[in-house]
């Protein structure tokens, strides 16, 4: 019986290799293909990238000439030049556009040829993502150390455990965001534009998830609902504890929120998936 089992252990532990073989071929080919596509629309990446850092760098804009040479809320002008530049890296990293394409797969048939793939289209979308990000956080990263270079008030608290807790919640973010996006996304099996409820989600994203101002600087009531959502786990978060901004009283309850929104989305967009699917078939897709 032992014996058994001992033989069972090496067996089972070379099937787990060459699946995870298997599945880091398929990603690798997967990025390697998103990888030269982007490389063709470079300038409307570089377009795309550019808006991403212009709305946090306007938004600096109005808050340094509010602040002045006092504070608002507690915020001085350096504390606002460093909330704005970690919201720019933290947005590139967590950001998801998913949604745009699944609308289009729907509506104009092109998912079809995807489902007659033996993998799921959740893993080309995944692929994508991390193409891009992969991208944009070098050239970001090169970016905030020259900035950084130059204007101190840019500069991060140096502490380790802080970048290393950043960086997971960052992760979580992202998974927040590319489940909430692609979940959304699938609504199109039902309507005919589902992109109007990302367009929604990112209006109402500008105040709740901190985009154009910090969250302490809302409405304590507009703050305490917001921080029931899963908008300020998306990016106030992870703003938060790389600026040094979230106590560690609140870090746990912040991953605490992170996890359980991140499953929440995930069992969302399961849902949606199998029935979506059980629709387009029933419709003649």
């Amino acid at each position: 019986m032992v014996s058994g089992s001992a033989s069972a252990a090496p067996a089972g532990a070379a099937r787990l290799s060459a699946w995870l073989a298997v599945w880091r071929a398929r990603y690798w080919q997967y990025i390697r293909t998103a990888w030269l596509v982007d490389l063709q629309y470079g300038a409307a990446i570089a377009i795309w990238m550019l808006w991403g850092i212009m709305e946090p760098v306007v938004s600096l804009g109005i808050w340094w000439s509010i602040a002045g040479s006092g504070t608002v809320a507690g915020y001085a002008r350096s504390d606002f030049a460093r909330y704005f530049f970690a919201v720019i890296l933290v947005n590139q990293l967590a950001m998801s556009w998913d949604a745009w394409y699944i609308d289009r797969w729907i509506r104009q048939g092109e998912l079809n040829h995807r489902l007659a793939r033996p993998i799921s289209p959740l893993h080309e979308a995944i692929a994508d993502n991390l193409a891009y990000k992969a991208r944009s956080a070098s050239v970001l990263l090169v970016m905030w150390l020259l900035v950084a270079a130059i204007w101190p008030a840019v500069r991060m608290p140096l502490d380790p455990r802080r970048w290393a807790l950043a960086a997971l919640a960052t992760a979580l973010a992202a998974v927040i965001r590319f489940f909430n996006n692609y979940a959304t996304g699938l609504l199109a099996f039902w309507t005919t534009r589902a992109t109007a409820l990302v367009e929604l989600q990112f209006g109402l994203s500008l105040f709740l998830s901190g985009r154009v101002a910090p969250l302490s600087l809302l409405p304590r009531a507009v703050a305490s609902v917001a921080n029931v959502l899963w908008f300020p786990y998306m990016l106030a978060f992870p703003v938060g504890l790389l600026t040094g901004a979230v106590g560690d009283s609140a870090i746990l309850p912040g991953f605490a929120m992170q996890l359980a929104w991140a499953v929440a989305w995930v069992c969302l967009y399961g849902l949606v998936w199998s029935r979506g699917l059980r629709h387009y078939g029933a419709v003649g897709g």
